[in-house]
């Protein structure tokens, strides 16, 4: 009854969208529930993509593959890293409702995740992650029925081989080169966080799972792909195509070591316009070696008629600083380039083909796989999330920074001993509410940007424009007011394991 009750408040959302013109929605089949292929680019930035607007070709497959798909143009994190970003992604609520960040990197078994959900509807479930945090340490994976990443047994021998292909003698971009050097003395382990090679590996074995399961209920399938997160290792041919052959050479020399790049971050050295220049360029072969193992998987899956009936989502968790405002990485910032994310859904029973103008977030993903699939919302107030086969154009978005990562001020710190890092430790709270953003600290101080005309937030307005500053304010704290708030859990609240402690120090995120 309820598949059939989705089936006509969905075509009535199409007969809607006909009627006005928009083409946006379509009654998804009666047959069966739908597949869901649901693919994370970690750390992707949405203005580094060809199909919004990028000046270099990062992403020639998607961008044609997408022109079958509804792409989202104005799509936000509600976080911008990876722990507050995927529990707000998987449960539908935002940081300040799941309380999972950096000072408490575990989801609370309490909180029901989109794979329980579709788990205990029938649904075959599989996640692959090559994100350290996307795993057991961080309880992201509950309902996951299978669960791998590319330091599992029986991948990690050929995952360490992917990474020396990655890894010439000449780069001394990180301490990556030097780890596997002492792995190979024998004097260090590689930890997971090391282990960067999902792109090959997840293709094979999501088609192993797939093919060994044997029956016919549907599958919720999760891949998370870190190429495009710090320390950026493309191989070379991606280099090439991204940068002139003299300049090639020269990316591997510009070096993103944790502690440089936080000296920049905090104001405390530079970087010259031509590093910068060749991270950007690094990055944006991450991105074009990302597209390429897209073009694989989506080839492979629909050779084999694994796409047939499926849901199939392209986006990220947060994007990336890459100089901006005296940046790097993904931390301290509620601004733009992490923020605003790729999102391109490819379903034609339900999504025409085409853009779509209206304010999203990734966390709507939630809501609207569950409508898709008919499966009911977890008991408790509703979800603040809103599907995406219905957005809503006046939408106020909330995004978060709810807890710093200490420990980038402590590694700068012990370098640095008369730096003041105060202004590094606060919480942070943005509303995007049509052009105009407002960022508020937990010190009281606010920015306020026009992103229609300051895309990268240049230019603060806060001191010109202090009344539409307090009326952002006040809308921010009307939306957070509004959230079930959680009770905040401390990380000695949370035991780790000691593989799990030196993955989260390896990734930067905890001391």
């Amino acid at each position: 009854m309820l598949r059939h009750t989705l089936g006509r408040v969905v075509c009535g959302a199409a007969l809607l969208a006909a009627l006005l013109g928009s083409g946006s929605c379509a009654a998804p089949p009666q047959r069966t529930r739908p597949n869901i292929l649901w693919i994370v680019w970690d750390t992707v930035r949405a203005d580094h993509l060809g199909l919004y607007g990028h000046t270099r070709d990062t992403t020639p497959f998607l961008d044609e593959w997408a022109a079958g798909a509804r792409v989202f143009d104005d799509a936000l994190s509600a976080a911008g890293y990876t722990l507050p970003s995927h529990a707000s992604m998987f449960t539908g609520l935002f940081p300040s409702e799941h309380c999972t960040h950096n000072g408490a990197p575990r989801l609370a078994d309490d909180y029901v995740t989109i794979a329980e959900l579709l788990d205990r509807a029938g649904y075959r479930t599989y996640a692959f992650s090559a994100n350290p945090h996307v795993s057991a340490a961080g309880n992201l994976v509950q309902g996951f029925g299978t669960v791998e990443h590319p330091w599992s047994a029986g991948l990690h021998t050929e995952a360490v081989a992917i990474l020396r292909e990655k890894l010439p003698e000449e780069d001394a971009s990180s301490e990556f080169g030097e780890r596997l050097r002492a792995f190979d003395r024998g004097e260090l382990p590689l930890t997971a966080w090391h282990v960067k090679a999902a792109g090959k590996l997840a293709q094979g074995a999501l088609l192993r799972w797939l093919e060994a399961a044997g029956d016919a209920r549907p599958y919720f399938a999760f891949l998370n792909y870190m190429e495009a997160h710090r320390p950026y290792l493309p191989p070379r041919r991606y280099r090439e195509r991204m940068m002139a052959p003299d300049l090639v050479a020269r990316s591997y020399d510009v070096d993103r070591s944790w502690i440089p790049m936080w000296e920049y971050t905090f104001g405390l050295r530079e970087y010259d316009a031509e590093e910068l220049e060749l991270t950007r360029a690094t990055y944006d072969a991450a991105i074009a070696e990302l597209d390429d193992h897209l073009r694989e998987l989506i080839g492979s899956l629909e050779q084999r008629g694994h796409l047939d009936d499926t849901i199939v989502i392209v986006t990220s968790d947060h994007g990336e600083h890459l100089g901006e405002r005296h940046m790097l990485d993904h931390q301290y910032s509620l601004y733009q380039p992490l923020l605003r994310v790729p999102l391109v859904v490819r379903y034609p029973a339900a999504f025409a083909a085409g853009r779509e103008p209206a304010p999203v977030m990734n966390l709507d993903l939630f809501p609207t796989l569950l409508e898709l699939t008919g499966v009911a919302p977890p008991p408790g107030p509703p979800s603040r999330a809103v599907s995406l086969l219905h957005p809503e154009a006046g939408r106020a978005r909330l995004a978060e920074e709810p807890s710093s990562s200490e420990l980038g001020v402590r590694m700068v710190l012990e370098r640095h001993p008369g730096w003041d890092p105060t202004r590094w430790l606060r919480q942070l709270r943005s509303l995007v509410v049509g052009r105009d953003k407002l960022i508020r600290a937990s010190d009281g101080e606010r920015e306020l940007f026009d992103l229609a005309a300051d895309p990268f937030e240049a230019n603060d307005l806060e001191p010109e424009r202090p009344q539409l500053a307090d009326s952002l304010e006040a809308a921010l704290e009307r939306v957070h007011g509004s959230l079930r708030h959680c009770t905040p859990q401390r990380s000695a609240d949370v035991p780790l394991t000691p593989e799990q402690v030196e993955l989260l120090r390896d990734l930067g995120y905890v001391r």
